[in-house]
């Protein structure tokens, strides 16, 4: 019992850290040092104190900590690595400056952040390379792609043999991922390094993403023909039908299977609304295209029945051509709002 008690509390450390919220990381990091003798859950305390309190040396006591109590563990190489890069850095006046920059970059203007960290990624002092590839990871974090990838480049062109080398030349093909520049991501991680396992999964997991967002692309262009499609097809149904025998103008009144289809769309996005905001957006776009969909084939069929025309033959091939539409607009608005890798993982691995 005693030792799934300390499972489940080192997996309630864990969790603290992986959170986004300061305070929480804080506390996590401050049970770990109290308590924790296991080596890769102090490590994973010290790299939350780097990366999202922005307190070197509290990381670098950490890592210090590690290489004394238990130097042969698997963390300590990683920590002794670490260590030796934030010594430098504790110890330079400009070590504050970054640790500053770091706590103020999410409450500032973007032109500061960038001017303070060109600053210090130029200037001539340990931490430099650690300032460059911070700063771009935060351009990348932002969005500012281009700015990133210059950054990037900088890293690897100016301390080329270094650890953030390394780091920045996977962050750059990961840059061009979040740019959907699926052909530049494919390339940059095909140059990857593959000497050691890790280095090949990191690259085969780049190449596999850039893959699958070129094919998801090409299908993103495909559902946005069918969208188009499908609606020409139906506005040719309707003039058809309002121009064989005579002309005769469609009537504008919602036909009956908007009269039904509303209500169940009206339905779905207060659902989609009140339970879970991310989809909402989705929900409605998708509704919307089946309700003018319904309102084109519903006026269709009416004036097809008005003149006693057959209509099951026209009804069938509608019901196609609505099906591929919301098909295709279900995709676009699921890709559009990032919730499509979320439904992807959720049908893979189930909800959380």
């Amino acid at each position: 019992m005693l030792a799934v008690a300390r499972v489940a509390s080192a997996d309630g450390l864990a969790d603290g850290l992986a959170t986004n919220d300061p305070h929480a990381v804080a506390d996590a990091v401050a049970a770990i040092e109290r308590g924790s003798a296991d080596a890769a859950l102090l490590y994973a305390a010290g790299r939350a104190c780097e990366d999202k309190l922005a307190d070197p040396a509290r990381a670098l006591a950490i890592y210090e900590r590690i290489l004394r109590d238990d130097p042969g563990a698997a963390a300590a190489v990683a920590a002794e690595q670490r260590a030796a890069e934030l010594r430098p850095i504790a110890a330079d006046p400009r070590g504050r400056d970054f640790v500053a920059l770091r706590a103020d970059a999410d409450r500032v203007a973007a032109a500061d952040v960038i001017a303070r960290g060109d600053v210090l990624a130029t200037a001539e002092w340990p931490g430099a390379r650690e300032a460059a590839l911070w700063l771009a990871e935060w351009l990348r974090r932002t969005g500012r792609f281009r700015d990133a990838e210059t950054r990037y480049a900088a890293v690897i062109a100016k301390w080329p043999d270094s650890s953030q080398a390394k780091l920045a030349a996977r962050g750059a093909a990961g840059c061009a991922l979040d740019a959907h520049d699926w052909s530049r991501a494919a390339s940059l991680a095909a140059k990857l390094p593959a000497s050691d396992a890790d280095d090949r999964l990191v690259r085969d997991e780049l190449l596999q993403a850039a893959r699958r967002g070129r094919g998801l692309a090409h299908f993103g262009t495909s559902a946005v023909l069918a969208l188009v499609l499908a609606f020409a097809a139906l506005v040719a149904s309707l003039v058809e039908a309002a121009v064989r025998g005579g002309w005769k103008q469609p009537s504008l009144a919602p036909p009956l299977e908007l009269w039904f289809a509303a209500p169940i769309a009206a339905v779905l996005a207060g659902v989609a609304a009140t339970a879970h905001r991310l989809i909402f957006p989705a929900v409605v776009a998708i509704s919307l295209v089946g309700l003018a969909l319904a309102w084109l084939s519903g006026s269709t069929l009416a004036l097809l029945r008005a003149r006693g025309r057959a209509t099951r033959l026209r009804s069938l091939l509608h019901i196609g051509t609505c099906a591929i539409a919301v098909i295709a607009v279900a995709y676009l608005a699921l890709d559009h709002d990032g919730l499509l890798d979320l439904l992807i993982d959720t049908v893979r691995f189930g909800p959380e």
